[in-house]
């Protein structure tokens, strides 16, 4: 019959298959839980952006309702040609 040294190698290549197989089976479950986080991220980041677009939406419609808003927000671009006119003349200056 077989010897003493091919029974405990024959034992330590079992021993080998199993230990590769629950190695295996870790390794699918862990790329699985990172997969489904992964997925939650995504559905996280999906629902962030779908609430920012709706805001900015609703932004949007307050705006375009209230043409007052439009008129007080006009005069902002005066300050900035100032600026740039002050500029030009330093620029001329120098």
């Amino acid at each position: 019959g077989p010897s003493a040294a091919e029974k405990a190698a024959e034992e330590q290549r079992i021993q080998d298959s199993i230990a590769q197989a629950q190695a295996d089976s870790i390794a699918a479950a862990e790329a699985e839980a990172a997969a489904a986080e992964a997925q939650r991220i995504q559905d996280s980041i999906a629902q962030a952006e779908a609430q920012a677009l709706a805001a900015a939406e609703a932004e949007a419609a307050q705006k375009t309702s209230k043409p007052a808003v439009k008129k007080k927000a006009e005069p902002a671009p005066a300050p900035v040609e100032e600026k740039a006119s002050k500029l030009k003349g330093v620029k001329k200056v120098s």
